[in-house]
């Protein structure tokens, strides 16, 4: 290190595109509101257990 001069490892946010400084938060590739709402969206993706979609009750092609 020079007199000065230093380097922090930064990236973008993968989901809002803002710039990451803290080590925490490059390695996880999300700010801590964005990974929030990151897995806020994932848990909603999730099917809930249970249930069918339309497609279940359909005959025909059956997939393989």
């Amino acid at each position: 290190m020079q007199d000065g001069i230093f380097y922090i490892q930064a990236r973008r946010c993968l989901r809002c595109g803002r710039l990451l400084t803290s080590k925490e938060a490059v390695e996880r590739g999300y700010g801590c509101q964005c990974a929030a709402k990151a897995k806020k969206a994932e848990e909603a993706a999730k099917p809930i257990p249970g249930q069918i979609e339309l497609f279940d009750l359909i005959p025909g092609e059956q997939e393989e």
